[in-house]
């Protein structure tokens, strides 16, 4: 693939991307349109065969380099001005070439064929003989052939029947000239007669129907030229004839005198045209060779001058101007290159001069647009940058008007972009500062994902090889085990606790808090701050600990204690025996107080967990938890003569929960609704879901719903009144918050009054559910 193509392979998804200005846009889409005008016009001048003067130009200089030799098959008997004179003026008698034939076939020398670029149009007493000798060769004779595109009408006049008869076919010797005026091909087929020279050289017409018939040939340099026998030379008696023996002989005139000269590459060399019979000689070597040039397929003739083009417009569009230049140079040489190979090797002509000429007009033309493109981008960012109006120029009903005459245009707007890019780097630096000032560890990036700052802390925390100024972020967040984040949107406003390897391998704990700062020109830098927890999270450790402590070691002297304190005393017969009031007073206190230390620790280790960053969460049936939870209050809910009412769905839903802390926290809510409830009433438990339709976001309800009693009537001051009725919301606030749930506390204190407790919990997804 070509490299031009396979880089705008690579950035053409990017071309059309939101984060693209709406100018950006518009400049490629400007370039997609002249690229897809210069090919279309392109196309519709190689067919249309137009501005085809830069290629013949091109071809000229290439058939000078290429010199081809002149072939010892060809033979030109040239009637020149001393023949004219020695044989008695023009016309010749045509006892003359009656003589010369008779000469060659006396003698034994008959070339292999003979053509005559002479008319016979009149009848001549001559013609008798000259047909008589003319049986003894394989001779065609010249006759008129109109154009096809004539407009005028033609009249053919023919030899005289008798030299009809005796040749052995009729030829047209009509000259072609390309649109320069230059002859250097010729129709190998015009109507129903083949060429002079095709005729001689004894090949079938049937070969060279391609391309309409038409051949270019090479041209013989002057200088060296075909062999030439002036024919009052061949009439000599000195002249030795083997030398036409078993040649191709074309008799013609080369007389300046006889007008027969037209204009080719050579002509303004010699001062003079090329005789028409050199032209039929040339194109008679070239068939005799096989060295005749044709026209390259036009599939390929657009494709070559199309990938050229095209090459440059990449280039234009991708790369800087020194770069953009070596690339059209680069293209330019191998248009030309190609072009010389095939008509070097192949005998084929691909014209470059129509792919030169488009890259020649399109190169300015793209380049005057991206040069204003870059006038109105740097004065619309000057403007925008240094808060000013830039007036731009205006036409008005005087002319164009400039605003002033001090410097170029781009000049001035180049001074207004160069002040704002320093107040720009002012605040760049400004920024570095702070960065590099906050204790914090910080990074800044750009709206690529690419490092832009970062802060020295940063790299105290993290490898400095992941920090490289310019490099993606992605090495970083994969470090900091975010490997298959691609969008960094999810990342903000939450924290993420990831951890990271320092040079010893030691783990080391963080924060990550990412942010989103935008930019004036619909851009954005993004922000990442890591905070150390490490030392939080080894204090998390020592108090995980101290909880394991509390939860076994302490509760079992503690529950040893509340065991003691029940038991009767007994004799040494195990017969329980009398225990004086006294004692049984000291027992019962003994085990209030310990039941009341193991409860307090209870609480405190529940309210510590509440607190954990993060739960040890499973998929539990609700229903489960709050059956749980009943059965821990049924007791209490007795003692006070409350009746606890289940109001549940049928259908079974799950939640992730901490099982523990979830119940734990059902209880509280019992315990105060009992505490705090009217004696002699019931406390309604309603559970319901959102229903199967809803797309996302599913919730669990669950209602506690209770009437208010005389404890809370009697309380002294809302704050009192808060704490007696409120007791353990704040575990129940922080447990639900956790479990990415919401609660709604609706807590009246006038006695009788209804008291409402709503908790919604997200609904698992696992599996399906």
């Amino acid at each position: 693939m070509n490299p031009l193509l396979a880089t705008l392979t690579k950035i053409w998804p990017s071309l059309w991307q939101g984060r693209r200005s709406r100018d950006e846009q518009r400049f490629y889409l400007e370039w997609v349109v002249v690229t897809l005008l210069a090919l279309s016009t392109l196309c519709l001048f190689t067919v249309m065969q137009w501005g085809t003067t830069p290629g013949l130009v091109i071809y000229d200089q290439m058939h000078r380099l290429r010199a081809p030799l002149p072939s010892n098959d060809v033979v030109i008997i040239g009637i020149d001005d001393a023949t004219i004179d020695e044989l008695g003026g023009w016309p010749l008698n045509r006892r003359v070439y009656a003589d010369l034939l008779k000469k060659l076939a006396d003698t034994g020398n008959q070339p292999k064929a003979i053509g005559f670029d002479i008319l016979f149009p009149d009848p001549s007493p001559a013609d008798a003989q000259l047909a008589q000798e003319m049986r003894r060769h394989k001779v065609f004779l010249s006759v008129e052939q109109p154009r096809a595109q004539a407009s005028a009408h033609f009249v053919v006049r023919k030899p005289e029947g008798q030299l009809i008869d005796a040749a052995q076919g009729l030829a047209h010797i009509n000259i072609t000239f390309e649109s320069d005026g230059f002859s250097r091909g010729a129709y190998l087929q015009e109507g129903n007669l083949p060429h002079l020279a095709l005729a001689v050289s004894g090949q079938p017409a049937q070969n060279y129907q391609s391309h309409g018939a038409y051949r270019r040939f090479n041209l013989v340099d002057p200088e060296i030229g075909l062999p030439v026998v002036s024919l009052a030379d061949a009439l000599s008696g000195s002249f030795p004839l083997g030398l036409l023996k078993d040649k191709y002989v074309l008799i013609g005139s080369v007389a300046p005198s006889l007008g027969d000269h037209f204009p080719t590459i050579y002509s303004g060399r010699q001062g003079s045209g090329t005789p028409g019979v050199m032209l039929h000689a040339n194109l008679l070597n070239d068939i005799l060779r096989g060295n005749l040039i044709s026209p390259v397929p036009l599939w390929v003739q657009l494709a070559l001058s199309s990938w050229a083009v095209l090459s440059v417009m990449i280039a234009l569009m991708v790369f800087s101007p020194f770069f953009e230049l070596l690339v059209t140079l680069i293209t330019v040489v191998s248009a030309l290159v190609v072009s010389f190979v095939f008509l070097w090797a192949g005998d084929a002509w691909f014209d470059p001069g129509l792919c030169i000429l488009a890259i020649g007009l399109v190169k300015p033309a793209w380049a005057w647009r991206r040069n204003e493109m870059i006038v109105s981008f740097m004065g619309e960012r000057a403007a925008q940058l240094q808060q000013v109006q830039i007036q731009r120029k205006t036409l008005g009903r005087g002319g164009l008007k400039l605003r002033h005459f001090a410097s170029d245009t781009v000049l001035q707007y180049s001074r207004l972009l160069d002040k704002a890019i320093g107040v720009t780097s002012e605040r760049v630096a400004f920024l570095n500062r702070i960065v590099s000032e906050i204790p914090t560890a910080m990074l800044v990036a750009d709206a690529e994902q690419r490092v832009l700052l970062v802060s020295p802390r940063m790299k105290q925390d993290i490898p400095e090889s992941l920090l490289d100024t310019g490099q993606s972020l992605l090495p970083l967040l994969a470090h900091l085990g975010l490997g298959t984040t691609r969008h960094l949107e999810p990342l903000l406003g939450k924290d993420h606790y990831v951890t990271a390897r320092v040079g010893s391998g030691t783990a080391r704990f963080f924060i990550l808090r990412v942010a989103q700062l935008p930019q004036s020109d619909d851009s954005t830098l993004w922000i990442f701050a890591l905070t150390d927890i490490t030392e939080v999270r080894q204090f998390q450790a020592q108090r995980e600990q101290t909880l394991q402590l509390l939860s076994h070691d302490m509760r079992t002297p503690i529950a040893s204690i509340i065991s003691l304190s029940r038991q009767k005393p007994v004799d040494s017969a195990g017969e329980a025996r009398a225990q004086d009031p006294e004692a049984q007073k000291t027992a019962a206190n003994i085990y209030r107080h310990a039941y009341t230390l193991l409860n307090m620790m209870d609480d405190f280790i529940f309210s510590i967990k509440a607190q954990a960053q993060t739960y040890q969460r499973s998929e539990i049936l609700v229903d489960g938890l709050l059956d749980e939870a009943m059965f821990q209050v049924k007791d209490l809910a007795h003692s006070r003569q409350m009746r606890l009412v289940q109001d549940f769905d049928d259908d079974p839903q799950f939640i992730l929960a901490d099982q523990r802390l979830f119940t734990r926290m059902l209880v509280n809510l019992l315990v105060n609704a009992i505490r705090y409830g009217q004696a002699n009433t019931e406390i309604r438990l309603s559970l319901s879901h959102d229903p199967d339709t809803q797309l996302a976001g599913r919730m669990v309800h669950l209602t506690i719903a209770n009437t208010v009693g005389e404890q809370v009537a009697n309380s002294t001051g809302q704050e009192h009144t808060s704490r007696g009725f409120g007791l353990g919301l704040e575990f129940v606030k922080t447990v639900v918050q956790k479990h990415n749930g919401q609660i709604q506390l609706d807590l009246p204190t006038e006695p009788g009054s209804r008291a409402l407790v709503r908790i919604k919990v997200p609904i698992s997804t696992i599996n399906g559910l």
